[in-house]
């Protein structure tokens, strides 16, 4: 699926999704780009992803700013 992102999201996508495959972390570290295609099955991992470094950060603005992200994703699973 093809999403789009601010370069704040994409950024946070990258730092806390570990598991991130190659060619998805390419596409996230390029700032021109605006979209990002991400396979479904792997928009529900990088949710829990998320969920789980919403859930355990100690900075409430992160914790907002992870938990917009989390919910704007979940409308594509």
């Amino acid at each position: 699926m093809r999403i789009a992102l601010s370069n704040q999201e994409k950024y946070l996508i990258h730092e806390y999704w570990y598991v991130a495959p190659e060619n998805i972390k390419t596409q996230l570290t390029n700032k021109r780009r605006k979209t990002v295609d991400i396979p479904y099955e792997e928009i529900k991992d990088l949710v829990g992803f998320l969920s789980l470094e919403c859930n355990h950060c100690k900075s409430n603005q992160l914790s907002f700013e992870l938990n917009a992200l989390c919910e704007k994703l979940e409308e594509f699973c």
